[in-house]
């Protein structure tokens, strides 16, 4: 072919292309809904999915040429028939007209109005977009491939450099557990799109939720980037807003904002996050009506392909709660086995501060100072045999706390875990009186707890070198817990006690009822500093020994009284009851009896001497049925005295009802009677019970000052009260 004739043929086509596009552009204005076919026959060889164009179409001229389609719907999902999945309202597209008649769909721009989805839950755990025909789609060069449910494949070129959606909502609706959640108002612009190259883009949308009742907006901006082809998004000097509120949660309000970069590859795998910073306040609900703040800046790495996680650094801080932590974290073999390691530092701060700030104010404590200066260290590993490690160095206000713990991370719920304490005063750490005294409000009681769940089991230790608590000390504290569902045990308690030991266990349900059960024993422990801790006073010194294996239900204390069941004993040996000094010289004349009465053994015993009546043994054993203990062999031994008793004691009435023999050597045998309040009981002799000629010599002549209520012998039987060998909260008037 000669040259002028190529030239002529060139022509020609040309020429050809311009009247087949006139007659296209012409076609498009007369009858624009010839074209409807055409669009929709595309979308079902494409993706199999059935749509309807009920507003008809029509040609635009700006921004750009292109077909606008209205009122477009995709519908008749199988089991979902009558139920449309998505709707347009309108649909601009800006397409190559000639790829359309050739069947081909090239598109260079998109603006979509009134975007609708729709996504179902049925009762029956249907979901509506399981039922889409579609099994994959995926990006190739400038081509989109869709892949359908039977296995055909249809793909048209992707073009686009302008991208606009204003108005859509995404509605999830679950009908099986009736809830209805969505997100409306979406708004996204996106100008010159080229691939590989940043554009601006901004996003903006609004959620609502029924159950939990929500509302939130969020604006999302910064430069954008787009590769198709490698399946890349990334955004840089991005700016992030969140705010919303929220009825029924323990926060009222909310807001987020943020700044940073992302960029994520789905064809490598990759996701990375750089200058990522974080701040966000809550408040209302249990929160603070100022709110509570936290700032969060961290940059990671994440290959989905390697499955392993990097995050060198990241820091967090709650300004308001004093509360700073910095840390890193990494992880691997995230697609099989998941195995990481976390690292966190807490400088010392402020506990009580920062659990108000949550929401969870603690109970007014003793010291005023405590939980103020807590720290930690802690490190974590998750291992690949679906286990995790903890190790953490605690500073509670200075006294260091060691605790490890190991646990399962996948079925039932496996812990052991280990606290090491050295030395530490626990008074301050107690609540107030005020708040013990308190009275739960109306409803607070709560129910059975569900944790640790069926099947689940924790294990603790604890142990400490010495623990200070009520002017008690425990040295060589060793105690083994375990918790399962429904059921706290302590299996093992053992601790040194004022020069003795005392071992136990105890073991509580969390039914309705409460049940508990206490076994304890101490041996050769002193009594008199015993007794000054407990009661804060010393009426007699010996070695004693305890002895108790009791039941009870223990909703409330009330009824822990009334339910107090099982047996006790007390014992005493070596002991001396002092400032009561009972000897001969004493009984050998009026006035010498008189003057103990006086109280001027107590003064020799509270100076250290060596006054007092020495008591070779005591011991008394108690049955308790429903709060009520019987005692029968109440035997104090004090040569040549001795004091034999029984009698009950009421727990929850705090009374009791005793009869004791007070057998006086060189003056009586008195019967004598302990009654009433056990913070203030009556003792009230039987002077009717004894003998008249009972008595000779200087006792005698002291006999009826001695058996005065009021007088010498009141003090004497005070002092060898077996309720002095109880812990006490008052003492007696």
């Amino acid at each position: 072919m000669t040259p002028t004739r190529k030239k002529i043929l060139a022509l020609a086509l040309a020429a050809f292309a311009l009247l087949g596009s006139a007659a296209l552009l012409a076609r498009l204005v007369i009858d624009p809904a010839a074209f409807a076919p055409l669009v929709a026959g595309f979308v079902q060889r494409t993706t199999g999915l059935n749509v309807s164009i009920t507003g008809g179409m029509g040609l635009t001229f700006y921004p750009w040429l292109g077909v606008e389609v209205r009122g477009l719907a995709v519908s008749g999902l199988p089991g979902f028939s009558g139920e449309p999945f998505a709707s347009v309202d309108i649909a601009d597209i800006k397409v190559r007209p000639l790829a359309l008649l050739r069947g081909e769909l090239e598109v260079e721009g998109l603006r979509l109005a009134g975007l609708r989805v729709r996504l179902i839950r049925e009762k029956d755990g249907r979901e509506n977009w399981k039922a889409l025909p579609i099994a994959r789609v995926s990006v190739e060069k400038d081509q989109v491939v869709v892949v359908k449910t039977d296995g055909q494949s249809a793909s048209f070129r992707y073009l686009v450099q302008t991208a606009e959606l204003t108005g859509a909502e995404l509605v999830f609706e679950d009908r099986a557990a009736a809830t209805r959640f969505s997100v409306a108002d979406v708004d996204i612009q996106a100008d010159d799109i080229r691939p590989g190259q940043p554009f601006a883009a901004r996003v903006s949308l609004a959620a609502t939720s029924a159950k939990p009742e929500l509302t939130a907006r969020m604006a999302l901006s910064g430069q954008s980037m787009v590769d198709p082809q490698a399946m890349r998004f990334a955004v840089h000097d991005a700016a992030l807003r969140l705010e919303g509120r929220a009825t029924g949660l323990p926060l009222a309000a909310f807001v987020l904002e943020g700044r940073g970069g992302l960029d994520f590859s789905a064809e490598a795998g990759l996701v990375s996050g750089r200058g990522l910073s974080l701040s966000g306040t809550v408040s209302g609900g249990r929160f603070p009506a100022d709110g509570l703040t936290a700032t969060l800046e961290t940059a990671f790495d994440l290959d989905s392909g390697k499955g392993t996680l990097a995050c060198p650094k990241f820091s967090l801080s709650l300004p308001q709660a004093g509360f700073t932590a910095t840390g890193s974290a990494e992880a691997s073999h995230l697609h099989t086995a998941p195995r990481g390691t976390l690292s966190l530092t807490a400088p010392p701060g402020d506990l009580t501060s920062l659990l108000a700030r949550f929401g969870s104010p603690l109970p007014p404590l003793a010291g005023k100072s405590a939980l103020s200066k807590v720290g930690l260290t802690l490190n974590a590993a998750f291992l690949e045999n679906a286990e995790a490690r903890l190790e953490a160095e605690v500073s509670l206000d200075g006294s260091p706390v060691r605790i490890t713990a190991q646990s399962t991370t996948s079925g039932p719920l496996r812990m052991t875990a280990a606290v090491a304490v050295k030395t530490l005063a626990l008074d301050g750490y107690l609540p107030t009186d005020s708040a013990v005294a308190a009275k739960p409000a109306p409803g607070a009681q709560a129910g059975p707890s569900s944790f640790p769940g069926q099947g689940d089991a924790i294990d603790l230790r604890l142990t400490a070198e010495r623990l200070e608590v009520k002017k008690l000390s425990l040295t060589g504290l060793d105690l083994s817990a375990s918790l399962r569902h429904g059921v706290a045990e302590v299996t093992r308690f053992k601790a040194g006690l004022a020069g003795g030991t005392l071992t136990g266990s105890l073991r509580a349900e969390t039914t309705p009822a409460h049940p508990v059960a206490l076994r304890l024993e101490g041996k050769n422990l002193a009594a008199g500093p015993l007794l000054a801790a407990l009661i804060g006073r010393e009426p007699l010194t010996g070695t004693a020994a305890v002895t108790a294996d009791l039941k009870a239900q223990a909703p409330d204390q009330d009824t822990l009284l009334r339910t107090l069941s099982g047996k006790a004993a007390l014992s005493l040996t070596n002991g001396r009851i002092l400032g009561l000094n009972l000897s001969s010289e004493v009984l050998t004349s009026p006035m010498r009896l008189l003057t103990f009465g006086l109280g001027g053994g107590q003064d020799d015993a509270t100076q250290g001497g060596g006054s007092g009546t020495q008591i070779t043994s005591a011991r008394m054993t108690a049955a308790i049925t429903n709060g009520r203990a019987t005692t029968n062999d109440l035997q104090v031994l004090a040569p040549p005295h001795k004091v034999t008793g029984q009698g009950t004691v009421d727990l929850p009435g705090r009374t009791l009802d005793m009869r004791i023999l007070a057998q006086v050597a060189g003056v009586a045998d008195i019967p004598v009677a302990v009654t009433g309040s056990l913070d203030a009981p009556t003792v009230t002799p039987d002077l009717a019970a004894i003998p008249a000629g009972a008595v000779t010599g200087a006792a005698g002549a002291a006999l009826k000052a001695v058996t005065d209520p009021g007088g010498a012998a009141k003090g004497i039987l005070d002092a060898i009260n077996p309720l002095n060998l109880l812990p006490s909260g008052q003492k007696k008037k």
